[in-house]
């Protein structure tokens, strides 16, 4: 049993969408059993990964307390071990940890369930998994608060009612849309549920109710959900489509540096290393720029060059992303046949024990990000 330490206490499981609503009044309680069934998880194996590499799955402890299980699978997370991410989130959605009427933290670690095995490669079985979240757009999904506050007040302004509220978390819906069209083999069903979503996205820009933060963080929702809309658009094959809906994306004031990687990102799946390389102009001091160095060397084949760059990177201890370069410093090693390198103890490849498509994966881990 992999034991969490004090840094990890699971508290950020509580934290996936800061706007979703807390666990429901027992008048609007939504009962998510149908989420809690082991039908609904493939069976992992690690079997077809080298067994140097290979990790064993963490087993639950089911008389533990829920917050040290879900610090436990925080510090899996902290350490890019996703596939045992994926297992373990599964164990404790079994559980008898987990309440079904526990809908934040339900859907909390359904999303890490299905992020990890997207980002362990297996997104084939993440797509499968979705579908047990069924039509999210159904009215199941949805609460009218207004009914809640009926008893309390009778004289209640209509003006001032709220329209009825989602349940789910902001990033497992945005994540659902692109698995579910995965798992039902339509394409275009990504790009439709994409719109549909930014629709409602824009209605709670409009909210008069809404505070100032909450329509800059709509805002920046509606941005990344453009961002998303490209990414469908090439998974589709239709990489014109594509360049030119990147071309007219419009941010919400600033770029971020983020942001820009982003995009740098998208253009290098697109093929276009050029323009992935001007995203940044002349501020290419910043960290993320720093990024889009060796992962350019690596789009274009020039692995040795990008192990350099990598290693530069690597000894920066001011960055916080070592996980993400050690993996991608592992890749290149691969690639130009330096195995033994993997294992070199002064790399931190602690964070490799988890899948080896994990490896490749990271490559565009940024850009799917929630």
């Amino acid at each position: 049993m992999l034991a969490a330490d004090d840094t990890f206490s699971g508290a950020s499981f509580y934290e996936l969408d800061p706007l979703a609503p807390d666990d429901l009044p027992e008048t609007l309680e939504k009962d998510l059993s149908f989420l809690l069934h082991h039908g609904n998880f493939h069976t992992l194996s690690h079997l077809d990964i080298p067994p140097p590499l290979r990790s064993e799955f963490v087993i639950l402890n089911p008389g533990e307390p829920l917050s040290t299980s879900l610090g436990t699978l925080e510090k899996l997370l902290a350490e890019g071990r996703f596939l045992i991410a994926a297992h373990f989130s599964a164990s404790i959605l079994t559980s008898s940890l987990i309440s079904p009427t526990d809908i934040k933290i339900i859907f909390s670690l359904f999303y890490t369930r299905l992020a990890c095995l997207d980002l362990s490669g297996n997104t084939v079985l993440a797509a499968q998994e979705s579908k047990a979240l069924e039509d999210l757009s159904s009215a199941f999904y949805y609460i009218d608060l207004n009914l809640e506050s009926a008893a309390a007040d009778n004289d209640k302004d209509p003006e001032h009612e709220q329209d009825p509220r989602h349940i789910v978390p902001w990033p497992l819906r945005v994540l659902a849309v692109r698995l579910q069209s995965i798992g039902f083999g339509d394409s275009r069903r990504s790009i439709g549920g994409l719109y549909e979503i930014g629709l409602e996205a824009r209605r709670e820009i409009m909210r008069s109710e809404a505070t100032e933060a909450e329509r800059e963080l709509w805002k920046q929702r509606l941005a990344d959900l453009g961002v998303r809309s490209v990414n469908a658009l090439i998974e589709m094959g239709d990489f014109d489509a594509a360049r030119r809906s990147l071309d007219s994306l419009r941010m919400p004031g600033p770029e971020s540096n983020i942001t820009k990687l982003r995009k740098a990102l998208l253009l290098l799946r697109i093929g276009d290393l050029d323009a992935a390389s001007q995203v940044f102009g002349d501020a290419n001091e910043t960290k993320e720029a720093a990024l889009l160095k060796p992962l350019i060397s690596m789009s274009d084949g020039r692995f040795a060059d990008a192990v350099a760059e990598w290693r530069i990177l690597g000894e920066d201890k001011t960055r916080t992303d070592g996980a993400l370069v050690a993996q991608n410093l592992a890749v290149c090693l691969l690639y130009i046949g330096q195995l033994d390198e993997v294992f070199d103890p002064h790399i931190p490849y602690t964070y490799l024990k988890g899948h080896l498509n994990v490896l490749t994966d990271c490559l565009f881990l940024v850009s799917s990000a929630p």
